[in-house]
């Protein structure tokens, strides 16, 4: 691993991003796609592979090519695959600023990493394996189109029962699942009766589940780009580049990483300087925009509904 530059030089290099330019030339927003998926090891944090594919040729700008923004924006950064690596996960809960952790369910360190996440100020969510293209065998509360509606609503119950501070979901793999209506309709108006939100991890170009969530009226958002494919310091400050770009584009910007050392790193220099280049981490949930109207969910029959579920949720 290549040696990681100081925080002072990180720093500079931020510094500079805010010399005036012109940006006639600036290409479009990246596009979402994702290649590769590796299955979850009970001994190593599962590596999730996307990446983003620049809609133009044109190589992604430096620091030094960002003007200043005329107002704060916002980035939300999300940390998927926690629960496993215990190590790794207190070194993630303890990083500065609002970072969103995705928590792996029925992970053998999902509850003591989601207490302590949540102790330092984090938002905590459910990172849920679903069926993927590559057909990679899942974990406990992995959802598969081979489900029925009850067995899929049962595990998908199960799973958030088994992390404390759950407040949305995000899907950890799923780049076969995420593209069928019918699964997504489950899962949608399931988060919808327990008022959860819904983020999108975009690990397919195909995927329909952030759609099929705004259409049902679900709290709800995608990611955009992926910190970490590449496990450089180089690359994931590209990366980083990116999604600094795309928030003073666009005002805000959402990014996922995992909690590999090198990512740890990035973020111990950069994250507590960014208040003074006029960036906010915030919490996801603050970047996800409130539904204008709400959704009637069809009830599901049998002794184990999805509201008798509820009732014994409330009464633990």
């Amino acid at each position: 691993m290549k040696k990681f530059v100081s925080r002072s030089l990180i720093l500079l290099l931020l510094s500079v991003m805010f010399a005036p330019f012109q940006l006639a030339a600036e290409p479009a927003p990246a596009s979402t796609t994702a290649t590769t998926e590796i299955p979850l090891s009970p001994q190593l944090n599962p590596e999730l592979s996307g990446q983003e594919s620049p809609s133009s040729s044109t190589a992604l700008p430096s620091h030094s090519t960002l003007r200043p923004p005329t107002e704060i924006v916002r980035i939300a950064i999300i940390i998927d695959d926690l629960g496993y690596n215990l190590r790794r996960g207190v070194e993630v809960a303890r990083l500065p600023g609002a970072l969103t952790l995705a928590v792996l369910p029925h992970s053998p360190n999902g509850i003591a990493l989601a207490e302590l996440g949540h102790q330092q100020g984090k938002l905590i969510m459910l990172h849920t394996p679903m069926s993927n293209l590559q057909q990679l065998p899942l974990d406990a509360g992995g959802l598969t189109d081979q489900m029925t509606q009850q067995e899929f609503v049962d595990t998908l119950y199960s799973g958030l029962d088994s992390i404390p501070h759950i407040q949305g979901v995000n899907n950890h793999m799923g780049s076969y699942l995420t593209q069928l209506p019918e699964p997504m309709s489950w899962l949608m108006d399931t988060l919808a009766r327990e008022q959860l939100f819904f983020v999108d991890s975009r690990t397919s170009p195909d995927s329909i589940a952030w759609e099929t969530a705004r259409d049902l009226a679900l709290p709800t958002q995608k990611r955009d780009i992926f910190l970490d494919n590449e496990r450089t310091a180089e690359a994931i400050g590209t990366q980083f580049d990116q999604l600094l770009r795309i928030a003073k584009r666009r005002g805000n910007a959402i990014a996922i990483g995992h909690p590999y050392p090198e990512t740890v790193a990035f973020l111990t220099e950069v994250l507590p300087g960014l208040a003074e280049l006029g960036v906010e981490l915030v919490p996801v949930t603050q970047l996800i925009p409130k539904p204008a109207l709400s959704s009637k969910p069809v009830l599901l029959e049998g002794k184990n509904s999805a509201l008798q579920h509820r009732t014994r949720v409330l009464n633990k």
